[in-house]
């Protein structure tokens, strides 16, 4: 039986269909961009922004470009789209990770998706090829208050002792902070020896020895507002694994001052006090049966 043309033609648009094999969301071929792969340059982006209120969609960018990932697949077809990071109110603590691309001098940085405006933007900076067994570079953006500005914690710039832990405390409020070393015990700290004052705007340097176990007490830095030490941020000196699993031999810890927690968190109260570039807001590695949580109750 001869079929007539108008049968014929639901059946060539189902054809055509199944030969496109669209995604749903994204592209079917690369975007301009840097597409990222599985070798290469990695970083770690922690993002310190005060963002208005509702969701965002922050895109990082590498001297101007959107980098590109491939999300998923849809019927054997690639789907490709442009990385950003869903992030609302304030956002210290939080890491996000980017990789892998060419490495090379960047200077990167962070925009809204929707309407293009400037999150933060570093310097040019050199991006070599990351070890992943290695601490990873990271860039640090902060844009809140009258604070603009960018850091980057570059592991290739480390000592060669692995025990030792060089930190620098940077501090964007508008009081002194003072820096201790502290014997941390059962009983709380104690023995405390002073390392130094940091006045606002300004960095403090130390290199720290991290102890391998903190089964007979350990030392810790206690970074504290000079005029009320309650406000105050503990980072143990203790050997162990950072945000993205790897060490941390060189760090940056930012001083911001507490921060409530805006609506829509699971958590309500406050955020620390000060964020390290290698843990957030926790105070170190995982000690014993004790973690330090991201926010307090207030």
């Amino acid at each position: 039986m001869t079929l007539r043309p108008l049968l014929l033609l639901p059946l060539l648009a189902i054809a055509a269909c199944e030969t496109q094999k669209k995604p749903l969301t994204g592209y079917d071929s690369p975007p301009p961009g840097i597409l990222l792969g599985d070798t290469g340059a990695a970083l770690q982006l922690w993002p310190i922004l005060d963002l208005p209120p509702g969701d965002k969609n922050i895109e990082p960018q590498l001297n101007g470009q959107g980098t590109v990932t491939i999300n998923s697949t849809f019927e054997g077809v690639f789907n490709y789209d442009y990385v950003s990071f869903p992030l609302k109110g304030w956002t210290g603590g939080s890491m996000e990770g980017l990789g892998w691309f060419p490495a090379g001098t960047y200077v990167v940085g962070l925009v809204d998706e929707d309407t293009g405006q400037s999150w933060g933007q570093s310097a040019p900076l050199p991006i070599p090829v990351s070890d992943p067994s290695g601490q990873l570079p990271a860039v640090i953006f902060a844009h809140f208050d009258d604070q603009v500005g960018s850091w980057y914690v570059d592991p290739t710039t480390q000592d060669s002792d692995p025990a030792t832990d060089e930190i620098t405390v940077t501090n964007l409020i508008h009081e002194d902070v003072v820096v201790q070393r502290c014997l941390v015990t059962a009983a709380g700290p104690t023995s405390c020896t002073s390392v130094g004052t940091v006045s606002p705007g300004a960095d403090l340097l130390t290199v720290e020895t991290l102890a391998t176990s903190s089964s007979a007490g350990y030392q810790a830095l206690f970074v504290q507002q000079a005029s009320d030490t309650s406000q105050s941020y503990e980072r143990d000196l203790v050997q162990g694994t950072g945000a993205s699993g790897s060490s941390c031999q060189i760090e940056r810890i930012l001083v911001h001052g507490e921060r409530p927690l805006p609506p829509g968190y699971g958590l309500t109260g406050y955020t620390g006090f000060a964020m390290s570039s290698c843990y957030g807001y926790a105070s170190g590695p995982y000690i014993g049966n004790q973690a330090t949580p991201a926010a307090s109750g207030g």
